[in-house]
């Protein structure tokens, strides 16, 4: 039905267009038609040939009647014998024909010939012939005045019906255009409220799409929540259990021991609830980068001693970058402070006790680049794909602590400031993640 009705539609759209066309079209031929007709007109001025023709049968009279030379006499009478010749050829003869006058004037011509002064004629019977053609043109010449108004009216109708139909037309096809426009300004009306029903469509449905994932991402989050916190806090219960269930007195070692133990716990909830709060800025666009030249070098140091000192780690455990030259990188100290911290907790969370982290700085001709490796198991090319999504866990990795959203994290925050998170397989097994941060644009 709906491609029916399209068809109908397109069809009298078509129909339109080629009204409007022939209209336009018939208006052009109307005009041709007038300017036609006005030229004919123009070549066809009766009253003056004729007259002029009496002028010359006068003047011939008058030559006569004075008795002039007989090269003057010539003269006029081949003026005059020109004039009704020019009467009886072309559109003269048939204006002249329909006047009823053209058989007359070729006898007063065949009679003027007749008496042709070269030829020896009479003057008295030539003089009688021309006061007689003189007198003939005048009876006539209202006959012709008479039929050359008449074939003028006739014409002025003709024009005016020709200026007319022209005009019509013109208007017509004006009509039809401000039909044709009114029909295609619809049709753009119905196409842009078609396009913005559709973009409310997509952004509504996009909008459905965002509040799904967020509702899947607090979901996850609240399961990881729910998960994570209740290590830590069974720890922390657990040792002041073993501390609190003893009869006799606490000895200071198993109280240090229990101490670490909790403070250690206590660290992991405070890395969780730093990462949520961080999320959630994120998320609300809550999170604005303070750039400034910084060395990588100093802020990668400053990271890995808060780190060791913070978790009581074996120093041993990460080789610091090199001293070299200074590495000059634009960036917001906070922000790639939080980065270098989730990719060091990363490396010696899946790093065996005795294994060395690795963290070396160097740069490119756009970028300032700390790596960082470790030696863990790795991942696989798919799990490398799927590393940066939000709460995603690498295989086997499961039962360690960690919340899945390090990696996001530290992805967006290097994104924000013009620089990106990536990670690959290091040669020897292990992983590598490089974090890229544009350099100081010299002056």
């Amino acid at each position: 039905m709906t491609t029916r009705q399209e068809w109908i539609r397109y069809l009298g759209l078509g129909g339109l267009v080629l009204v409007c066309l022939g209209l336009l079209g018939l208006a052009a031929w109307q005009l041709v038609q007038l300017e036609r007709q006005m030229r004919i007109g123009a070549s066809e001025n009766m009253i003056w040939v004729f007259g002029q023709a009496q002028i010359e049968a006068l003047n011939l009279a008058l030559t006569l009647s004075d008795e002039a030379a007989a090269q003057q006499i010539q003269t006029r009478f081949d003026v005059l014998l020109s004039r009704l010749t020019l009467l009886e050829e072309g559109p003269q003869r048939r204006f002249l024909e329909d006047a009823g006058v053209s058989e007359t004037l070729a006898d007063w011509r065949s009679g003027l010939l007749a008496l042709d002064p070269a030829q020896g004629a009479d003057m008295a019977a030539l003089r009688a012939h021309v006061t007689a053609l003189v007198a003939a043109l005048r009876g006539k010449a209202s006959l012709v005045m008479s039929h050359e108004w008449q074939i003028q009216a006739e014409r002025l109708d003709r024009l005016g019906h020709l200026h007319r139909l022209a005009l019509v037309s013109v208007l017509g096809a004006a009509l039809a255009g401000l039909g044709l426009a009114a029909i295609l300004i619809d049709r753009e009306r119905r196409l842009m409220r078609g396009r913005l029903d559709r973009l409310r469509a997509e952004k509504l449905a996009g909008d459905l799409e965002r509040e799904r994932e967020t509702s899947e991402n607090h979901r996850r989050f609240a399961d990881l929540i729910a998960h994570q916190l209740r290590t830590p806090l069974a720890v922390i219960d657990s040792a002041m259990h073993r501390l609190t269930r003893r009869g006799g007195p606490v000895s200071p070692e198993l109280v240090s021991e229990k101490a670490a133990v909790s403070r250690e716990a206590v660290a992991r909830l405070v890395k969780l609830t730093d990462t949520a709060l961080m999320m959630s800025r994120l998320e609300r666009d809550g999170v604005r980068p303070h750039l400034g030249a910084h060395d990588l070098h100093d802020l990668a140091a400053a990271v890995i001693d808060d780190l060791m000192v913070a978790q009581g780690r074996n120093p041993s455990r990460i080789r610091p970058p090199a001293q070299a030259a200074p590495m000059v990188a634009l960036c917001d100290p906070a922000l790639t402070g939080e980065i270098l911290s989730n990719l060091l907790r990363n490396a010696l969370l899946y790093s065996p006790l005795d294994c060395r982290v690795d963290v070396e700085v160097s740069q490119s001709q756009t970028h300032i680049v700390c790596r960082i490796e470790d030696r863990g198991r790795g991942m696989s090319p798919e799990e490398i794909a799927r590393a940066f999504d939000r709460f995603h866990r690498g295989s086997g990795h499961e039962t360690l602590p960690g919340s899945g959203l390090g990696l996001t994290l530290a992805r967006h925050l290097a994104r924000m400031q013009g620089g990106d998170v990536n990670l690959t397989q290091r040669a020897g097994g292990g992983l590598t993640a490089a974090l890229y941060l544009p350099r100081e644009v010299s002056a």
